[in-house]
C-alpha cells in the first residue's frame, strides 16, 4: 500500500491514491466510439496514437476527481499543456504537499513485447526547481505515473463519420487495455528514454506487474538517490560524463557525496548506507532498462 499524506495544517487524512484509483478505475470501460457532433454523427478515433492516449487520459480524469473530492482536495491541470505534470492534486494553491500525476500511454505488438515509457525531463525542474513545471518541484511531495498499455487493432478503420444508430459497427482501434499506477521513482530505470533526449527512461519489462508493484532499482535505493542520480546524470551534449549507468553512479556518488546537493534537504549518511547495502546485497534481480529498442510510448 502506498500512502501519501498532508501535514496537520492541511487537515487531510492519510489515504492510498493507488488503492483508491484501482478500486474505481477497474469499473471503467475504456472503449470509446469517437466524438459525437451536434447531428448525432460519430467521428471515429482512427489509429493516431496521440488521440488514443488522450482518450485514456479522459477516462482517468473523472476517477481522479472523485478521489480528490472524497478527501477535500482540488484536482487541476496546468495552464500550459507543455509543462509537468498532467494533473495536480492539492489542498490549495499555497500547499507545499502537492501531488503530481502524469499519464503515459504505450502500445505493444504481443505478449512478448517489452513495455517502456519516458518519464519526463531530468534536465529542467529537477535541477532548477521551476523550468517546465507547474508550481515548483519542491512544492510536490509525491509523483505518480498512471500508465496505459494496449494492443493495436489491425481491423480498425481510419477515422470516418458514422451515424449514431450504427455505432455498434465501429471497430475500436485498440484492444486488451491494461493500466497501472505507481510512484515515478519506483518504475524509473537508469537510462534516458532515448539516446538523444534528456528524458528519464522507465524500466523495460514484458510484465506489467513490474510497473504495478514498482520493481525498479530506485524502489530499493529510495527517492533521494533517484533525485541525485537524475539531477547529476550527464546531459546529451556534455563531453564529461561522470557516469552513464547505476553501477557507475554507485561508485561515483560516495566519492563526491559532500559536493552533491538537492533542491530539498537529504541525509548523506542515509544515502551512503543505502548504497552500501544495495551493493552488498547485489540487487541483480531488480529490473533495469536493458532494451535499446525504439520506444512506442506516446505520452
Amino acid at each position: 500500500m502506498s500512502l501519501f499524506f498532508f501535514n496537520q495544517e492541511d487537515k487531510t487524512e492519510d489515504f492510498s491514491l493507488i488503492d483508491e484509483f484501482y478500486s474505481l478505475m477497474n469499473d471503467v470501460d475504456c472503449n470509446a466510439y469517437g466524438i459525437v457532433d451536434t447531428h448525432n454523427h460519430i467521428h471515429t478515433l482512427g489509429t493516431d496514437s496521440k488521440i488514443i492516449g488522450r482518450i485514456f487520459e479522459m477516462f482517468a480524469q473523472p476517477v481522479l476527481e472523485l478521489i480528490a473530492q472524497k478527501h477535500g482536495l482540488i484536482l487541476r491541470t496546468p495552464e500550459s499543456q507543455t509543462v509537468y505534470p498532467d494533473f495536480i492534486m492539492m489542498k490549495d494553491e499555497s500547499s507545499k504537499e502537492k501531488i503530481a500525476i502524469d499519464i503515459k500511454t504505450t502500445y505493444i505488438d504481443n505478449e512478448d513485447s517489452s513495455i517502456k515509457f519516458t518519464l519526463g525531463s531530468f534536465a529542467s525542474y529537477m535541477r532548477n526547481n521551476i523550468k517546465n513545471i507547474e508550481y515548483k518541484y519542491t512544492d510536490y511531495v509525491k509523483h505518480y505515473v498512471i500508465g496505459f498499455i494496449y494492443k493495436r487493432n489491425g481491423n480498425a478503420q481510419e477515422s470516418k463519420v458514422v451515424d449514431y444508430a450504427l455505432r455498434h459497427e465501429i471497430v475500436f482501434p485498440y484492444r486488451d487495455v491494461r493500466f497501472f499506477i505507481q510512484e515515478k521513482f519506483k518504475i524509473a530505470g537508469d537510462k534516458p528514454g532515448s539516446g538523444n533526449t534528456e528524458n528519464i527512461g522507465s524500466i523495460s519489462s514484458k510484465n506489467i506487474d513490474d510497473f504495478k508493484y514498482g520493481r525498479g532499482p530506485f524502489s530499493i535505493l529510495g527517492a533521494d538517490i533517484y533525485d541525485l542520480y537524475w539531477k547529476y546524470y550527464p546531459k546529451y551534449k556534455e563531453t564529461i560524463k561522470n557516469y552513464k549507468s547505476l553501477s557507475e553512479f554507485l561508485t561515483w556518488c560516495p566519492k563526491h557525496i559532500d559536493e552533491l546537493e538537492l533542491l530539498h534537504p537529504f541525509n548523506r549518511d542515509v544515502v551512503l548506507d543505502l548504497i552500501s547495502e544495495y551493493i552488498k546485497n547485489d540487487k541483480s534481480d531488480i529490473i533495469f532498462d536493458t532494451s535499446d529498442d525504439e520506444s512506442k510510448q506516446e505520452n
